[in-house]
């Protein structure tokens, strides 16, 4: 485990300490006040309860916020770093000669998602359409729903080298600061995403 997520460890349990010590605190001052004392529960006893309880939630709801329900983005540099990959992709051919680069599997597929096979060193890759888009060359550069600085310098020089026929594999992953130590995710990959460049539509089969 990297060490920065120790900030994270250390703040759950500090919570899950101050979490016992309020239940006892509110027991113990509870049964002073009507055993010891004699008293009846006063509204200033309840309002102190009710403190404790509030800044417990506010500190586990804050914990879990960091952890579960943050959003990354891609964009902040503070936050992730961003790297990508690029890999030529083999034709295949169908029965008739016809060659494609990706293949769109739809027994696999569903309403809402897409399957997609692509072959890099003559081994078989698939992905879902939720972690991958299919760019068609003959259309302009645009990956909708991730917003990143693409390199188009490098992705220009590439479609020429690769004759517009290669996956660009994007990781981003979260730097190690404290922010990300205290949410448990430092030094752990945020999101992969692929990008799978054909010539053109032709270039995709569709299995049926």
């Amino acid at each position: 485990m990297n060490s920065w997520n120790f900030v994270g460890i250390i703040a759950w349990i500090i919570v899950i300490a101050l979490l016992i010590f309020v239940v006892f605190n509110i027991r113990n001052r509870h049964l002073n006040i009507l055993v010891v004392k004699k008293g009846k529960i006063t509204w200033k006893t309840i309002l102190t309860d009710l403190l404790e309880i509030v800044v417990i939630i506010l500190m586990v709801s804050g914990l879990l916020y960091t952890s579960l329900f943050t959003r990354v983005d891609l964009t902040d540099k503070e936050a992730v770093s961003v790297s990508y990959k690029y890999d030529p992709m083999i034709v295949q051919t169908t029965d008739d000669g016809q060659g494609y680069y990706v293949k769109i599997d739809k027994k696999q597929s569903n309403s809402s998602t897409d399957v997609y096979q692509y072959w890099l060193n003559n081994t078989t890759y698939t992905v879902s359409s939720r972690d991958s888009t299919i760019s068609d060359a003959t259309l302009p550069f645009t990956v909708s729903g991730i917003h990143l600085d693409w390199p188009m310098k490098k992705i220009k020089k590439l479609d020429s080298k690769y004759q517009y026929a290669y996956v660009i594999t994007v990781q981003a992953k979260y730097k190690n600061n404290f922010i990300n130590g205290l949410g448990l995710k430092a030094n752990r990959y945020a999101m992969e995403y692929r990008v799978l460049r054909v010539p053109a539509r032709s270039f995709i089969e569709v299995e049926k």
